[in-house]
């Protein structure tokens, strides 16, 4: 507190301003002092000359300038300041240990509010609530003009801060050329004094005040805001004749008032427009200096009266007024860059009907677009953004090198590097706004690709109220750019060659290839993903990859395995569930169960620049999921072929007639997985690619190739099945019981041969003494063991059940979105569904949602033979209807 110290209070101030000015920081000696008072801890350590010296250091760091600190403190230390080591210890807490600061900051008991039920008012406690009030009146401008100041901050380049520029303006407020900001009375007075004289005199005291000077009979008031008219007040002395002429003329001196002070306002930071457009302000009060001179030597030559002073500065008033009300639109609304150009090019346009305001907008507005187009040229024709004031329409938002890139990087460069902002394009220049954006983005990949960059077009871009002459530059710029970027990608890289590649691997184009990573993985993918050795897999693509027609690809060594940590189910779920209730269900990690190699797996491809803005991460993600949807009907596929092979060899077998439905029913099986492979790859797919081929060889940028590509991915991701949840997981449900059938079948291919080998030796075999449960990954377990033709005639419901759903879903969504495609695969897979009325309707027992199902399957390939003009068909299908038990 303050009786701790030694040092008057005026000496204690001095020495804690004295570090503060060294140490460049936000505190306040007031603030400090406060703090002191209401410390009862303040005073009271004791701390060593080393502790002292180490707090200095560390606060050192913290100054704008570490020396002059460290050389003030050392000052401070031989003049052997007292309790300079608790001053340096306040400050050290006070700035460099915040967080401690902040907790151990003593409480300020609150002072009681007038106007309380403890505290009457009365008539002498208005003064001290009045002084309150100013008080915080004062406050509240002070945070007002800190917040604004925050705000112009932000709006200054990074090496403003390292300038120490002096405010003129407040600390030599007579060098302005407007008038004084404090208002001054009329100090004479015309009494007495004849017409005429008083005629020479207020022509005088004009010719000042034009000029931004007051004068001696007419004064100014001061204006509350910086661009509201200023008022006069004149001589009440003066002849009312007199008086009225002056009157009509001093609009004049305030339009030039307002236009003085916007040109003031005005600083280094205020952006390249402002200042172009303050240059031309400046060329235009050149002449009117020049007027105001010209009409001084008149009056001196007594030639000048108010008269002859009112006609000749009548033209002048015109000009000031239309100057006033630009500057006074700009001003006010706090506009930069772009925003000030829309302004100047709207005033242009409404001054038609007047011939020379309308010069003066146009000149005002071709000068002030100057900066701005310079910096749009070395857009257009450099791919750089020059713009050290934040002024420019199109923002860069990242200033980083492209070899310190992350992976995904080429996925948002083209939305997100380059952006445009709005709030700063002129509204000449707003019909090619993307044109602009896409020409400069053209070109900065051009020159990151390492390839020179030369200016085509040497003509100037300048204002005009006919956007044909700057709208042909662009146009002519854009042109250049996209066929420069279009032939890179196509010739030197090969974008082509690279798609092909992409669907030789992902799409599953390159047949032998696949069955051949197939055969030589099956044992490593079968295994749980925990237990895949990864650099296994790599060893045996690059096998395949080499022994396989794939050899013959350029870029088959960009290709590499990958290992995802969840199935397509929930990848594709998770994707689809963005911006929707069920996001934050998947954003949590949920324990799911252990996933096989089979599940998890998917091809990966390195793409290098600038490839890599087509075939970008999310373009790779969604041939992931494609071809993750083909490799797992391709992976059933092969089991059930592999049935196939074990009912070879039952066929054999003396009893091979109770084996029939199983053979019947891995039949019905593979035919549907073929059915929906052959769908996918023949019927979506190719078509979709050789749209997508030709729709290439027509595109004529980048943007194009981009917008083609994606409505390729996106309308084979829609057509597999992919992005519709309940159909994703209706085909995924039908591939697990085909899964389990094969699993099954495989576990009791051992009992098959084992049922032969008693049969031959005479032995009895009853096929109840196994349970299905003795499969892994088979149909439910049961405490009693049922027959193997009860457990194939179970599957055969589950697997009917499932394709059933299947069929359900394709039809409902066939019919909402209005689209015959899905309907091609529920014609073919119809064949997959048994037909009542056969010998195995007595083993069927379909209940009767199912049948209803099953009767409207039916009804869906009567409609589709009728819409392929299929009579016979039709008819066969309408009695199979008709033949449907209800």
């Amino acid at each position: 507190m303050y009786q701790n110290w030694i040092l008057p209070t005026d000496k204690m101030q001095s020495t804690i301003k004295e570090l503060l000015d060294a140490l460049g920081c936000s505190l306040e000696a007031d603030t400090v002092l406060d703090y002191i008072q209401n410390d009862p801890n303040y005073g009271n350590s004791n701390l060593s000359t080393k502790q002292v010296n180490e707090f200095a250091q560390r606060l050192a760091l913290k100054a704008s300038n570490a020396k002059i600190f460290l050389k003030k403190y050392e000052d401070l230390k031989s003049r052997n300041t007292d309790n300079l080591a608790d001053i340096i210890a306040l400050f050290y807490k006070l700035v460099c240990d915040e967080k401690k600061s902040k907790c151990s900051k003593p409480k300020v008991a609150p002072k009681p509010i007038l106007g309380d039920n403890k505290h009457q008012i009365t008539k002498e406690d208005l003064p001290q609530i009045k002084d309150k009030l100013l008080k915080a009146v004062d406050e509240s401008k002070k945070l007002v003009m800190k917040s604004f100041e925050e705000k112009e901050a932000k709006l200054r380049p990074n090496w403003y801060s390292s300038l120490d520029l002096p405010n003129w303006q407040k600390d030599h407020p007579a060098m302005s050329w407007d008038f004084p900001k404090e208002p001054l009375p009329i100090i004479a007075s015309l009494s007495g004094v004849p017409v005429a004289s008083q005629e020479n005199i207020i022509i005088d005291e004009l010719l000042y005040v034009f000029s931004g000077i007051p004068g001696n009979y007419i004064v100014h008031q001061p204006v509350k805001e910086t661009y509201d008219p200023r008022t006069f007040l004149i001589s009440e002395d003066l002849d009312d004749a007199l008086k009225q002429i002056v009157q009509q003329m001093l609009p004049l001196a305030s339009n030039y008032s307002i236009v003085r002070r916007f040109i003031e306002q005005c600083d280094m930071w205020s952006g390249q427009v402002l200042h172009a457009l303050v240059a031309a302000i400046e060329i235009l009060l050149k002449d009117y200096y020049t007027m105001l001179a010209q009409l001084e030597t008149e009056h001196m030559s007594a030639n000048l009266t108010l008269q002859k002073l009112w006609y000749f500065v009548l033209p002048t008033m015109h000009t000031m007024q239309v100057l006033a009300a630009i500057v006074t639109n700009i001003g006010k609304s706090e506009l930069r860059g772009g925003a000030v150009l829309t302004v100047l090019h709207d005033k242009t346009n409404t001054l038609m009907g007047d011939a020379r305001a309308q010069e003066i907008s146009l000149f005002l507005t071709e000068r002030a677009c100057r900066p701005y187009l310079n910096i749009l040229d070395q857009w257009i024709h450099k791919g750089t953004v020059m713009d050290p004031f934040q002024e420019f329409m199109i923002e860069d938002n990242e200033l980083i090198n492209k070899e310190e890139l992350p992976v995904d990087y080429s996925a948002d460069y083209w939305e997100k590097r380059y952006c445009v902002q709005r709030d700063r394009v002129p509204k000449f220049l707003d019909k090619f706004t993307d044109i602009i954006l896409r020409t400069g983005k053209y070109l900065n990949v051009i020159s990151q690709c390492g390839k020179p960059i030369t200016k085509t077009n040497t003509e100037e871009i300048k204002y005009s109220l006919r956007e044909q002459n700057y709208g042909a530059i662009i146009q002519k710029a854009y042109a250049y750019a996209s066929k420069s970027l279009l032939e890179l990608l196509l010739k030197e890289y090969d974008l082509m060659g690279r798609l092909k590649s992409v669907k030789n691997y992902f799409l599953m184009s390159q047949g032998d290839f696949i069955v051949q990573f197939m055969d030589a993985t099956e044992q490593e993918l079968s295994k749980k993903i925990d237990d895949i050795i990864p650099s296994k897999l790599e060893s045996l693509l690059g096998l395949c990859l080499r022994l396989s027609a794939a050899s013959h690809d350029p870029y088959n060594e960009d290709m590499r395995v990958e290992l995802l940590p969840y199935d397509l189910q929930f990848q594709m779920f998770k994707i689809l569930s963005i911006e929707t209730e069920d996001e934050k269900e998947y954003k949590q990690n949920k324990d799911c169960p252990p996933l096989t190699g089979i599940e998890t797996f998917s091809f990966g491809m390195e793409v290098k620049w600038p490839v890599s803005l087509i075939l970008n991460h999310k373009a790779i993600a969604c041939y992931q999921m494609i071809f993750r949807h083909l490799f797992y009907c391709k992976h059933v596929e092969r089991l059930l072929c592999r049935v196939w092979l074990y009912n070879k060899v039952v066929k054999r077998f003396s009893e091979a007639r109770l084996y029939a439905d199983a053979f019947a029913l891995r039949q019905r099986m593979l035919s549907c997985v073929q059915h929906v492979q052959y769908y996918m790859c023949v019927e979506v797919i190719e078509p979709s690619w050789c749209h997508l081929i030709q729709s290439l060889d027509k595109v004529n940028n980048v943007d194009e190739v981009l917008e083609r590509h994606n409505d390729f991915l996106e309308s084979c991701l829609g057509d597999c099945m992919l992005t519709s949840p309940q159909l994703l997981k209706a085909v995924t449900t039908l591939c697990l019981v085909c899964v389990q059938f094969c699993t099954f079948i495989q576990e009791m291919h051992k009992y098959f041969v084992d049922a032969e080998l008693n049969s031959m030796l005479g032995s009895t075999y009853d096929s109840s003494d196994y349970s299905e449960s003795q499969g892994c990954g088979g149909a439910t377990s049961s405490a009693s063991a049922d027959s193997f033709s009860r457990s194939v005639s179970r599957y055969g419901l589950r697997f009917t059940a499932a394709l059933l759903s299947v069929l359900a879903i394709i039809e409902r969504m066939a019919r909402d979105n209005n689209t015959n495609k899905l309907r091609n695969i529920s014609a073919r897979c119809l064949s997959s569904v048994p037909v009542p009325g056969s010998a195995s309707r007595t083993r069927l027992s379909l209940r009767v949602p199912l049948r209803a199902a099953l009767h409207g399957r039916a009804a869906v390939r009567a409609r589709h033979h009728r819409a392929h003009g299929a009579g016979q068909q039709h008819q066969q299908a309408a009695q199979h209807i008709r033949q449907v038990p209800l």
